[in-house]
């Protein structure tokens, strides 16, 4: 037998506490009526339950109580479903055909109503207590012949109608149960957020690597991380459950077989009342987590649920109460048992970064990550909150590397120059690294800046391979940087961003860096594609335009190509770098006697923008002077020296090949 409350979901997003005044009621009403009618209860999952019985008979007769008691006010919207059949138990799980079918069946039930198989049916029909009727024969997924389902009919239980029920029932309800969430499972004492989280991933991972019959494809093993929602009643703690839900989905994103989807994909439905299911098939998943984090005071409450996308039913869900003081007490083997005892090769689950012994501390890089993953002034905004993490605590090295990879985004936007950003940056890595050994966001820093800063291509290597090792999700732009200037391996870096946009549709970035490789594989057509995907996803997107614009420009299509980029600068109000593009095509539009006046005046950043025009125009000894500036500047623009096609009508130059040297590429 396998029961539910439907809605269960919803109602927690609208009312915690009556949802869960809901779930122990259930509770109750289940396990005295169970134990009354000789029944066993296998497993607990959230809102949901499975048991046993040792006949039909007994089962439906338990079921007609429970339905009748869930009736009574406040009424609980519960649905059964029985079958009688086989079931096989192992160390790790339950499954078998009486699993299998009973769950499709209580799958198609409505609040209220006791569905039964046709062999259930056989052994209660002459039983004059019982009263029963026909509803449909249906097909089950991963069931050979089709199955005739009846209602259970006494007073006071509702009978689904007939044509409420498809022919074809498609549904893909685990026939497997974790074997962590039965009732008898110990209570954890203090145990601080860190493990919280930990212990709930560990959860995550079991179901989602096992979800699906024994014979299910690979396919079937992805997630979803929705933000969890906020409850408590300071709208200043999003930051709090968005970091929650960040570190779940991080966690999850190292695991061997299990397809994540992005985070930026998974967020963009934060606030919106949306069907799972619409947002399964946007985001390619077969499940979703979900859930609400509750702050006050010392204590913190979260509840989180696993949900199949096909059916919208509940796989798992649990909530757990923790108090803050006990943050940074770590409990490892929570996960570790449960992974050991289900033997998965599972990574990432241990915290790599050191986390730190002051509360407040955490809390500020929290803020701070949040603000990190925005926009333009939310970046500059985030590196108050990690320089305040480590006044609290000098030696949280997580702080710190993040303080390096925010200067380096604070040279891409121009704000300090690269050797001073650069300089900051290795020294924030530096120092995480001397804290934390094993700290993977430092590592990024540092190979980054050995890529675009040193020119130091083992170290390059080195550090980036360190990061992966230590935590950091495959799922990062950079390898297709190191692919593309390094090594021309194009197909792998547009493969792999590829993979970032099917992993996160739904993330402008990723389409651009999709765009973005294949212009430096000379694909303009199909670099144009993909900025035009970014630009469906936001038409405000000021990047997009201006390098949507210059492949229009490389395609011959210059006045679409013009038109394009000025819509960039009418969004940033002149400024960025969209200027630098719009001279670009002019240049292939032959006006090179309307821009050398303005190029002339060398009002550069970055001395390589200059370069690339003088390039463009055919003037290759001014462009090497440039490019000697560039050299001196340490432009992170001096990496494209060896393979990028643009440089080709200078390689033969003498003073080219003199700054090539000295940029130790081969």
């Amino acid at each position: 037998m396998f029961t539910d409350i439907q809605g269960y979901t919803s109602l927690m997003q609208q009312n915690e506490e009556k949802a869960i005044a809901f779930r122990e009621k259930h509770r109750k009403i289940f396990n005295d009526t169970t134990l009354k009618h000789n029944g066993r209860i296998l497993q607990y999952y959230g809102d949901g339950t499975l048991s046993i019985f040792n006949s039909a008979i007994d089962a439906v007769n338990c079921a007609i109580e429970m339905q009748l008691s869930f009736a009574e006010s406040p009424a609980i919207p519960v649905r059964i479903g029985i079958h009688t059949g086989d079931i096989v138990f192992s160390e790790e799980e339950i499954i078998g055909d009486g699993v299998n079918v009973a769950s499709r069946i209580e799958s198609l039930a409505v609040p209220g109503s006791i569905l039964v198989s046709g062999k259930v049916y056989d052994e209660i029909k002459n039983q004059s207590a019982i009263q029963s009727e026909f509803i449909k024969k249906v097909k089950l997924k991963n069931v050979e012949s089709p199955v005739e389902v009846y209602a259970v009919a006494n007073k006071g239980l509702v009978i689904p109608p007939k044509d409420g029920i498809p022919d074809i029932r498609d549904a893909s309800q685990s026939a497997r149960i974790p074997e962590y969430a039965n009732t008898n499972r110990k209570k954890f004492g203090r145990i601080g957020l860190i493990s919280l989280i930990t212990a709930l991933v560990a959860a995550i991972v079991v179901i989602a690597l096992t979800v699906g019959s024994p014979s299910a494809e690979s396919s079937n093993k992805s997630i979803a991380v929705l933000p969890f929602v906020n409850m408590s009643n300071d709208p200043e703690q999003e930051y709090f459950s968005d970091g929650i839900s960040e570190e779940i989905l991080n966690s999850l994103a190292h695991v061997e077989n299990l397809k994540v989807a992005g985070r930026t994909s998974a967020f963009s439905f934060k606030g919106k009342n949306e069907d799972i299911r619409s947002i399964g098939e946007k985001l390619g998943v077969k499940l979703v987590l979900e859930g609400s984090v509750r702050k006050s005071d010392n204590r913190v409450r979260v509840t989180a649920q696993l949900i199949n996308v096909e059916d919208g039913y509940h796989i798992w869900s649990e909530t757990y109460d923790r108090e803050l003081k006990d943050l940074i007490a770590i409990q490892e083997d929570i996960a570790g048992r449960i992974v050991r005892k289900l033997k998965l090769q599972v990574g990432g689950l241990q915290a790599h970064s050191s986390k730190p012994e002051n509360m407040e501390a955490y809390e500020q890089l929290l803020k701070g990550s949040y603000f990190f993953n925005r926009d333009y002034e939310d970046k500059i905004k985030s590196m108050e909150y990690f320089k305040r993490a480590i006044e609290l605590d000098p030696e949280y090295a997580e702080a710190y590397a993040y303080i390096g990879e925010t200067y380096l985004h604070y040279a891409g936007l121009n704000l300090i120059s690269t050797t001073e950003a650069y300089a900051e940056a290795r020294t924030a890595a530096n120092k995480a690294i001397s804290l934390d050994v094993r700290e993977p966001r430092a590592y990024k820093v540092l190979a980054y800046i050995n890529l675009f800063y040193d020119w130091n291509w083992n170290a390059t290597v080195t550090n980036y391979n360190k990061a992966i090792e230590y935590g950091l999700s495959p799922a990062n732009e950079f390898n297709t940087f190191y692919e593309i200037f390094v090594n021309k391996n194009y197909d792998y870096a547009i493969n792999t961003a590829k993979d970032a946009v099917e992993n996160d549709p739904l993330h402008v970035y990723n389409h651009w860096q999709l765009g973005i490789c294949n212009y430096f594989a000379g694909n303009y057509a199909d670099a144009l594609k993909a900025f035009n995907g970014a630009l469906e996803l936001d038409r405000n997107f000021s990047t997009g335009y201006h390098w949507r614009g210059l492949m229009l420009g490389y395609l011959g299509r210059y006045d679409e190509g013009v038109a394009s980029i000025e819509k960039s600068l009418e969004i940033t109000n002149g400024k960025g770098l969209a200027h630098l593009d719009l001279m670009a095509v002019k240049i292939m539009m032959g006006k090179k006697k309307e821009v050398l006046p303005e190029v002339q005046k060398g009002e550069y950043i970055d001395p390589m923008d200059a370069a690339r025009l003088y390039t463009l125009m055919g003037m290759n000894e001014e462009a090497i002077d440039w490019i000697e500036k560039g050299y001196y500047a340490r432009s992170v623009m001096m990496v494209t020296l060896k393979h990028f096609w643009l440089w080709d009508p200078l390689r033969q130059n003498h003073r080219f090949q003199a700054i090539y040297k000295k940029m130790n590429f081969d």
